[in-house]
């Protein structure tokens, strides 16, 4: 009797050894399932400067409007200009828009786009501008009301394009 048991004794342990070792070594076959979590270190040491994530669309797409003219592929409608165009400008965006009926074709040079346009028989009193500074994804208009201009930048940038500069200055001293 006392051999049976030990031997039911070792039988059970042997069973559960083998049971155990081979559920083991199945779960480490299953490939990884999409649901399963991996761990990671979340801890994130703050400092004095908060970062906030923001998905920013590429400006990729329109290094290809080189030469085109922007009423053809509706430049004013495309994303992310028009979304971002509206924030910036505000209630002055149908000021801007105005103005920017008649435009030559758009330039990029050195990953700025650029354009101009005027407001249809105004030209040189009425005009609007438009550049992109792709590389650092900033936008800038300028309005030209009667010929007195006014520049904007997005995030109150004011390292304004030489292009922008450059058509801005057309209107000084001509009043």
């Amino acid at each position: 009797m006392k051999r049976n048991l030990v031997w039911v004794a070792m039988s059970t342990t042997l069973l559960l050894y083998a049971c155990q070792h081979q559920a083991a070594s199945h779960a480490q076959q299953k490939p990884p399932d999409s649901m399963t979590m991996i761990p990671t270190d979340t801890m994130i040491h703050v400092t004095d400067t908060t970062v906030v994530p923001t998905l920013v669309e590429s400006w990729t797409s329109y290094e290809s409007y080189n030469g085109k003219y922007a009423a053809d592929i509706r430049l004013l409608q495309l994303r992310p200009l028009r979304i971002r165009l509206r924030e910036l400008l505000k209630e002055e965006e149908e000021d801007f828009v105005q103005r920017y009926k008649v435009t030559p074709p758009i330039e990029i040079e050195s990953g700025i786009l650029f354009n101009e346009g005027c407001k249809p028989h105004s030209c040189t009193v009425d005009e609007a501008a438009l550049a992109i500074d792709m590389k650092r994804d900033v936008i800038y208009v300028g309005i030209a009301r009667d010929r007195n201009v006014k520049l904007y930048g997005e995030r109150g940038d004011s390292a304004y394009p030489g292009k922008l500069l450059k058509w801005m200055e057309k209107f000084e001293g001509r009043n």
